[in-house]
């Protein structure tokens, strides 16, 4: 009998439950937050600025909070996931959810989103409306960036949109 295709997705990105960010084959880290109204958020392709902006070590995989005290936990993980949030994290219903959209990318959102949190305020978006796309603007040179300063001056000269206040943003799920 043919294994059922849940079966599949379940066992189909290989990630690790127990890690908040991981590393594998690249580029960049994947990272991963449990939000209190359940589902998951999803960041791909995360690189050392988003890693410090969202506090987390640019060259080890991240363990989830301890669930010793629950409460404690639980708080941190909300607080890690609207962090997530200001970088445009994708949230799914669940996390079958979220491996069947790397099987059938087709049938979800595929914007793609570039984020950048000026230390004056306000924040940097630029919105494009696929991989293709991306890559003819060149938007690699944003993973050149050393800091969340240069961050924003590339996604400004790719042509981003400055909001001065983020929560006027309609690309990103602000808490």
């Amino acid at each position: 009998m043919e294994p059922e295709w849940s079966d599949y997705l379940r066992n189909y990105d290989g990630r690790h439950p127990e890690l908040r960010a991981e590393f594998a084959l690249g580029p960049g880290g994947f990272v991963r937050g449990w939000p209190s109204k359940g589902g998951i958020y999803v960041l791909s392709h995360v690189f050392g600025v988003e890693l410090e902006f969202l506090g987390l070590d640019r060259f080890n995989n991240t363990a989830r909070p301890s669930i010793s005290d629950p409460a404690a936990a639980a708080e941190e993980e909300e607080a890690h996931c609207n962090k997530m949030r200001q970088l445009g994290a994708k949230w799914y219903e669940n996390e079958e959810e979220y491996r069947f959209s790397n099987v059938a990318p087709e049938l979800f959102d595929l914007d793609i989103k570039y984020v950048g949190w000026p230390a004056g305020g306000g924040v940097w978006v630029l919105l494009l409306v696929s991989r293709s796309y991306a890559r003819m603007q060149g938007t690699a040179v944003i993973q050149n960036a050393f800091n969340m300063e240069e961050r924003c001056m590339a996604i400004e000269q790719l042509g981003g949109r400055f909001y001065e206040n983020p929560k006027d943003c309609p690309f990103l799920d602000l808490p």
